[in-house]
Order: C-alpha cells, then sequence, then structure tokens
C-alpha cells in the first residue's frame, strides 16, 4: 500500500515540476516545451527517490538539511 502512495505523490510532482517548468505533456502547442519520453522517465526517477527519502534530496540540491532551529518559549 505504501508503495502506491508513494507512486502517486511521485507521480503529482512531475505533473507540478511540468506545470512549473512550462513543459506539456502533449506536442504541437506553441510556446511549450514538450515533456519527452526522457525527460518523464528522468523526472518521475527522481520524484519517487524524493519521495522515498526525503532525507537525499537536500543532497542533489546541494542545500544544508533543515534543522530543527532553537525556538524561545
Amino acid at each position: 500500500m505504501a508503495d502506491v502512495i508513494n507512486e502517486s505523490v511521485a507521480l503529482e510532482l512531475v505533473k507540478l515540476i511540468a506545470r512549473s517548468e512550462g513543459r506539456r505533456f502533449a506536442p504541437g502547442r506553441a510556446g511549450s516545451a514538450t515533456a519527452d519520453r526522457q525527460w518523464v522517465l528522468r523526472t518521475y526517477a527522481q520524484c519517487l527517490q524524493a519521495v522515498q527519502r526525503p532525507a537525499a534530496v537536500d543532497k542533489w540540491l546541494g542545500a544544508k538539511p533543515a534543522g530543527r532551529g532553537s525556538r524561545r518559549r
């Protein structure tokens, strides 16, 4: 069951990334880049890895992991 959820979340991430990058899943639309097979497969694989191992995302992006900042109470 968890695999199905992870795969669903990864697919939704692909859609969000495609939208944010202006990519379309259907060719022939002027002014937009087509999400070809290679882009879709690579992006889905990256999204699935991000969902399965979120801590690795910061490493891929070259960012420092979000720390737990000390809060004053």
